[in-house]
């Protein structure tokens, strides 16, 4: 079950995944933002536990950026990590933005690229600058062009 964080629970809940996200990436691809700014957040929870979660920012009128995508490992591999994605790809959508952007490690975040690859994700142009080296930018087109 997808829920968008909307309480103070939720929100303490979401910044433990956030943390447990830190920990659980290479040294040198993890953020310096002590509390990071999004526009919307959403969580996985498979009964009682909360399984993941996953922030959406949205930058301009145009572009929103998919960020945090997590999954704790015992949950891994249940469908979590799309689930928060359409989530937050919905999010994008309903705030009528044209694309929705990200970027990867690719190559030692193979699954995460493969599952984005999966949801019509390809790679883009840098959208900003990373503190990391080999990134991976990557944008979804939100709407169809207009043919005619």
């Amino acid at each position: 079950m997808i829920e968008r964080v909307e309480t103070e629970g939720a929100l303490r809940s979401l910044r433990g995944l956030l943390a447990e996200y830190e920990e659980d990436l290479p040294a040198d691809l993890r953020h310096d933002e002590d509390d990071p700014h999004f526009d919307a957040a959403f969580l996985a929870r498979f009964e009682d536990a909360y399984a993941g979660c996953v922030a959406v920012t949205v930058r301009d009128p145009a572009t929103a950026i998919l960020r945090h995508l997590y999954v704790r490992p015992a949950f891994r591999g249940r469908g979590a990590a799309r689930a928060l994605s359409e989530a937050a790809i919905g999010f994008a959508r309903e705030c009528r933005c044209d694309r929705i952007v990200l970027d990867t490690e690719a190559q030692r975040l193979s699954a995460a690229a493969a599952l984005y690859r999966s949801l019509g994700f390809i790679e883009c142009e840098p959208y900003a600058r990373v503190n990391y080296s080999n990134p991976t930018f990557m944008e979804l087109q939100l709407h169809e062009a207009s043919s005619g």
